[in-house]
């Protein structure tokens, strides 16, 4: 990457950005041409490919840009708790907050997420597993697992928990239509119950 793009004005840098986010939440990484991503910056394709070596370094870049907002508003929401359900509901509400907010961005994450162009899912996966593994780190690493039941695998615990969240992304993703407000609710209850299976009667 160039770094003369961020010698851009913000105001223009930022225009660049989510003109390409808007074009790739609605494309898939193949259809989303250069030239398409030119015009709806508002820039010549030469002068993209000046400050973007190629469609897969900006796409990559979009990427991470994507990730350090979410996690912004991860930190935003961290009440420093030790219950492994509460950690998981800020994790969760955050995408919810991030939704609300940042729209196309969001589902531009999404269609990032179940891409399968071959020039750029590998890298995607590798970036989404390392997230992953981090973020199983996160949340174990403050969270009190004497609050659970004796025998309790929270390791299976939290993949039927993601296989769930995963199911919402992909019915979202499918329709188009992110939907913050059925996640917030239906996961909020969904932890109530889980709280009730799986940790000890004292600390319902």
């Amino acid at each position: 990457m160039n770094e003369k793009f961020f010698a851009l004005p913000q105001e223009r840098q930022e225009q660049i950005i989510n003109a390409a986010y808007e074009v790739f939440s609605r494309n898939s990484y193949k259809n989303a041409s250069m030239t398409r991503l030119a015009d709806a910056g508002g820039v010549s394709k030469s002068l993209l490919f000046h400050y973007f070596l190629n469609k897969k370094e900006l796409y990559l870049y979009l990427w991470g840009h994507a990730g350090r907002l979410y996690r912004e508003k991860v930190r935003n929401g961290d009440t420093q708790t030790t219950d492994l359900f509460e950690i998981l509901c800020q994790r969760v509400l955050a995408g919810c907050v991030f939704m609300r907010e940042a729209p196309t961005i969001y589902l531009f994450t999404l269609r990032a997420f179940f891409e399968e162009n071959p020039e750029i899912r590998e890298e995607l996966q590798n970036h989404y597993k390392t997230a992953y593994l981090h973020g199983t780190e996160d949340i174990h690493g403050p969270a009190d697992m004497d609050l659970f039941r004796p025998g309790i695998d929270t390791q299976l615990l939290l993949e039927e928990i993601n296989g769930y969240l995963l199911s919402c992304y992909w019915k979202m993703f499918s329709t188009g239509e992110l939907d913050p407000d059925f996640l917030e609710k239906d996961f909020l209850k969904r932890v109530g119950q889980w709280k009730r299976v799986y940790l000890k009667e004292r600390n319902h």
